[in-house]
């Protein structure tokens, strides 16, 4: 292979291509996203155009030296089981005609489509240049029929997976264009589900069996995990002597967040969580708390929220338990006890084992850096929630 081939393979791995113009070399350059949402609402689409009216991509497409020749490819493909789709098949596949620019120009889905006339670009004034966008490939008609039938039902895209790709390609001249970008994103929809509290408490009808032993619970829900979305929770304290109902007692005052100015608990995403020792009021035994939990969802048609119901549960006084009341464990050993199990847990704390009657002291390390019991508690709920697993556990002097 000759040296200057070699050099043109490079250029086009690094994403950036030089080509001679006039005597000089010229620097193209793109830069942007494909962007992604949890749900896709058809409302904001039109198939058999491919516009949108929401952001799905922009780019920006810069030279150090104009005039320079551009040209756009755009396509998106869908496998939806639920739809009767086991391949990939094309939605839509557009393509633009030779734009010629004078400026830097900001490509974004919505200006692409087969109804527009025209772009402009980022000069002050801008310079209209004009577009034409001619669909190469659309949606087979059957295809079309059963996605509008299903959108009809729930008015969002089926489940499914849905790539979406664009390239750009550019050069000195309509007849020297050459591939300087390629994007591509495959997204996973699937439709959110409610979210199932699971423990502790449950209704409120009988506290006697929503009881809790500690005042650091861990607190369990069930969802359909989704990309980008944040989980919050709230804890407040329940009294039958002041509120009406449990709704009214979660809409008082919370133990978490401790700032009222909050409201909720941003947790990330995970799908357990221990009572933090810092950032909440304490839980007192003897009393009754309500806890709740959201989640919110980035959609084309905005943030949208799911809320769960409400579970109520007891913080009794282990002083005052029964012989067959669970023994109340320090917040980190109570993780550690979610995250082993029960058997592994009581092997190694419970009665006669090697760690028998041990309570942490407060002072925490991992890969020999010392860290507070926040740290401890995040890698737990890190391991509960199985994004860490455990090899091993050793016991040390």
């Amino acid at each position: 292979m000759s040296r200057s081939r070699k050099n043109i393979i490079i250029l086009f791995l690094s994403g950036i291509l030089l080509f001679p113009s006039k005597g000089r070399s010229q620097n193209v350059t793109v830069t942007g996203q494909i962007f992604e949402y949890v749900t896709y609402y058809m409302s904001n689409f039109d198939v058999q155009t491919g516009s949108s009216d929401i952001q799905l991509f922009r780019y920006l497409i810069q030279s150090d030296s104009y005039p320079v020749y551009a040209k756009v490819w755009f396509k998106a493909s869908m496998i939806s089981p639920s739809l009767g789709v086991t391949s990939a098949t094309t939605i839509v596949e557009l393509e633009s005609n030779v734009l010629q620019l004078y400026a830097d120009l900001a490509l974004d889905n919505r200006y692409f489509t087969v109804t527009s006339d025209f772009l402009y670009d980022q000069a002050s004034p801008p310079n209209a240049i004009p577009l034409e966008v001619t669909p190469i490939q659309l949606l087979d008609p059957q295809e079309f029929e059963s996605m509008m039938s299903s959108i009809m039902t729930t008015g969002q895209l089926a489940d499914g997976e849905y790539t979406f790709e664009i390239m750009i390609y550019a050069g000195p001249d309509e007849t020297s264009l050459a591939l300087i970008e390629h994007d591509s994103k495959t997204i996973v929809v699937q439709t959110p589900t409610a979210i199932t509290l699971e423990s502790p408490g449950g209704n409120i009808e009988d506290t006697t069996q929503t009881v809790v032993y500690t005042t650091y619970p861990f607190f369990n829900w069930s969802s359909q995990g989704c990309s980008g979305c944040e989980t919050y929770i709230r804890v407040a304290e329940y009294d039958p002597s002041e509120h009406a109902s449990i709704d009214e007692a979660m809409e008082d005052e919370t133990s978490l967040p401790a700032s009222q100015s909050e409201g909720w608990e941003n947790i990330g995403s995970f799908a357990s969580y221990q009572f933090p020792v810092t950032g909440a009021r304490p839980l007192e035994f003897g009393k009754l708390y309500v806890w709740q939990v959201k989640k919110s969802l980035s959609t084309t048609g905005g943030m949208e929220e799911l809320i769960s119901n409400i579970y109520t549960f007891k913080v009794a006084d282990p002083g005052g338990g029964t012989a067959a009341s669970p023994a109340a464990y320090h917040p980190v050993l109570e993780g550690l006890r979610q995250a082993l199990g029960e058997d592994q847990f009581n092997a190694l704390f419970g009665s006669g084992s090697p760690l028998d009657g041990y309570s942490p002291q407060g002072t925490y390390s991992i890969d020999d850096h010392s860290v507070d019991e926040s740290s401890i508690t995040y890698l737990l709920n890190q391991v509960i929630n199985q994004n860490i697993s455990v090899l091993n556990v050793d016991i040390e002097d």
